[in-house]
């Protein structure tokens, strides 16, 4: 009897290996990522008036929970971020006219802040929600439950979120700005650095009609980010309960590096377009 030839090593996978398999992944992953949005939006012209009826009354509940039932939080922290901006401005450029504090603040607080802000506060609260309650249907076979009678998990669960957080992102938006330009005008005031008619001039005369266009894309793209990227999140949770927080404060963690690099991007495109704020 022949002795038997000492097993061979396994060997270790190349550093080529091993990166193209991480790339590998990679793909699956962003494949994954723009295959949820792609099948969200596609789904509204899948046919059924029932289907339209129930995807309607989801989202009406989501601009619910995500926009009206967020007013109390966003305008607090838009009137302290309001009064914040004019101490800093006035105590930087005290001697400055208003016609120059207006450009500051229409630039820094409605451009910037108050759609970016907004967005902060939707997905730390609305957007945590969401994945949690999609990775718990995730784990507890609901999806596959939906899935398995015929009905499309994305048209019915995530395209409603998704509408429900765009429209609340651009009202609360609105919400936002007017609140902090209230308290820079209250403080102001107070401060007695410059009238009401002096300050609306002002504001009148920094806003440009992109302005419009500006409040559009990024109302619409935050929103979308936050709803499209928390559900996502959600449902990438397998079958362990113990993913869902995981997997939710992966959500936020994405959405809000997402959420930074799309507001960099429209921002410098702005003013690539319509040059800089003040001048």
């Amino acid at each position: 009897m022949f002795p038997k030839a000492p097993a061979e090593e396994e060997k270790e996978p190349s550093l080529a290996s091993r990166l193209g398999s991480r790339m590998f992944e990679r793909q699956q992953d962003m494949a994954r990522l723009f295959g949820t949005l792609i099948g969200a939006m596609s789904s509204i012209f899948s046919p059924g008036d029932a289907a339209r009826t129930v995807s309607v009354r989801v989202a009406i509940r989501q601009i619910f929970f995500t926009g009206v039932q967020a007013l109390p939080l966003v305008g607090v922290i838009a009137v302290f971020v309001g009064a914040t901006t004019v101490i800093q401005v006035q105590l930087m450029a005290a001697a400055l006219p208003t016609d120059f504090l207006g450009r500051i603040l229409v630039a820094i607080i409605l451009r910037e802040l108050a759609p970016f802000a907004t967005a902060v506060v939707v997905a730390g609260r609305s957007g945590t929600a969401m994945a949690t309650e999609l990775g718990n249907m995730k784990a507890n076979s609901e999806i596959l439950g939906l899935a398995s009678v015929g009905i499309d998990p994305l048209r019915f669960i995530v395209f409603p979120r998704i509408v429900g957080t765009v429209v609340s992102v651009l009202a609360l938006t609105v919400y936002f700005g007017a609140m902090a330009l209230l308290a820079s005008y209250a403080l102001s005031q107070m401060m007695g650095s410059s009238s009401f008619s002096a300050l609306s001039g002002a504001f009148s005369d920094a806003l440009v009609p992109e302005d419009l266009a500006l409040f559009l894309i990024k109302g619409t793209g935050l929103g979308t980010m936050v709803g499209w990227l928390c559900c996502h999140y959600g449902l990438e949770v397998q079958t362990s309960p113990t993913e869902v927080p995981q997997m939710a404060s992966h959500a936020v963690v994405m959405t809000l590096v997402a959420c930074v690099i799309f507001n960099t991007v429209v921002t410098a495109g702005f003013y690539w377009i319509v040059g800089p704020p003040v001048h």
